[in-house]
């Protein structure tokens, strides 16, 4: 008796890049779980493929030329076959954006593209982004809905709705025509959900997280106490839009003008890092904060420290706080919408005020209050992170 066998549901995901980022984070954690059960192909929309290529042979498909040349920077351009012809897109794309706007122009030339084809599931995993100053960023919930044919068509949205510029014209727009949008928060669901007026509802589902590369990764870090020196670590983008991490500097002069004997290590990368870097010397703070930039493994840095700290304006439902949490170490965050989700305040960590002087207070606490670090990270053990949930709802939801 032949044993029948059937061919794997064809699932197509796509995502605007895979540079750093939460995003980037998720996805391959993501990839994984769905390469089980399906068979995946991954579409970027710009950016240099050369990493993710390495990583995940042979599932990429090509982006329609208009669109990786018009949205990919001049750095990653050069990395591309026909250079010149892809430059002379990319400045037709950037003229024309002043004119008319970037979001027209890139639906012009999704709309000019070829179909990608034929999907059991398209995922359009990053979401797009409007700035108050009229730029926009994204197209992939566009791609997906023009571009591919697919009876489940799936969206996630990874960011704040008032944060990314999202109005409910934008909503109806952009959202209207996909079965399924998922939010990465209850908070992200809340907003999303109030600017639709309940029309368009959305499914809670949290990021995944590869909990067993964190260990692995961390397994020969040990933490130990340093009675003489309280270090606080920081992982994210350098930027000063919505994570904010300019406030560090400001924090650390404080820290330091209150006597109190520190070291601060900032993990990453991004605009501001020169910025940031500048600040730190002319405050007088080389010894007291360190910028290490990117790091391969920035949960050891995580792990041998008293307090990780996040100090952003705004969040969805930051990765970085469940990693620091898994690997054990306290977390002091400010009060953006989905803070509660991640943080149990004064049990697992601290939730605090946004602004410098509420930040600064609730760390100089936490310095002089090493018993309660010590029952926090015993509390941390008692509530471990398990992504069981996310797995099961996105298997359903996905078919």
């Amino acid at each position: 008796m032949v044993e029948s066998t059937f061919p794997k549901k064809k699932i197509l995901v796509i995502n605007q890049h895979f540079s750093t980022g939460g995003i980037k984070k998720s996805l391959e954690s993501l990839l994984p779980i769905l390469m089980e059960c399906y068979d995946v192909n991954v579409l970027l929309l710009c950016g240099s493929t050369k990493e993710f290529d390495e990583k995940y042979p042979g599932i990429r498909i090509k982006t329609p030329f208009f669109i990786s040349s018009g949205l990919s920077s001049l750095k990653d351009l050069k990395e591309m076959n026909l250079f010149f012809l892809r430059f002379c897109i990319k400045i037709l794309f950037v003229y024309l954006s002043k004119i008319i706007g970037g979001e027209k122009v890139v639906k012009a030339f999704i709309t000019i593209s070829k179909k990608i084809g034929k999907y059991d599931c398209v995922i359009s995993y990053a979401h797009d982004n409007w700035s108050k100053k009229g730029a926009f960023f994204g197209g992939g919930n566009y791609l997906a809905i023009k571009k591919t044919e697919s009876s489940n068509k799936i969206s996630w949205v990874h960011g704040e709705p008032k944060i990314i510029g999202l109005t409910s014209k934008r909503l109806f727009l952009t959202y209207s025509e996909f079965n399924h949008v998922i939010a990465v928060s209850d908070a992200v669901k809340s907003q999303f959900e109030t600017l639709s007026d309940g029309l368009i509802k959305c499914e809670k589902i949290y990021n995944l997280i590869n909990i067993d590369l964190i260990l692995n990764k961390c397994r020969n870090t040990i933490y130990k106490e340093n009675f003489g020196l309280f270090r606080i670590v920081t992982v994210g983008r350098l930027s000063k839009v919505a994570k904010r991490i300019d406030k560090v500097n400001e924090i650390a002069k404080k820290l330091k003008e209150q006597g109190y004997n520190y070291k601060w290590t900032v993990v990453g990368d991004g605009a501001e890092y020169d910025s940031c870097v500048k600040i730190c010397k002319e405050y007088g703070l080389e010894g007291l904060v360190e910028y290490v930039g990117n790091q391969n493994n920035p949960y050891a840095y995580m792990k041998e420290s008293d307090l990780f700290v996040l100090v952003s304006d705004s969040e969805a439902m930051p990765l970085v706080i469940n990693e620091a949490l898994i690997v054990g170490t306290p977390v002091v965050t400010t009060d953006f919408p989905s803070a509660k989700e991640s943080v149990i305040d004064g049990v697992t960590g601290y939730i605090t005020g946004k602004d410098v002087d509420s930040l600064f207070e609730k760390i100089a606490f936490c310095i002089e209050h090493d018993d309660l670090l010590k029952k926090i990270r015993n509390n941390i053990k008692l509530h471990s992170y398990n992504n069981e949930e996310s797995i099961q709802a996105i298997r359903s939801m996905v078919g």
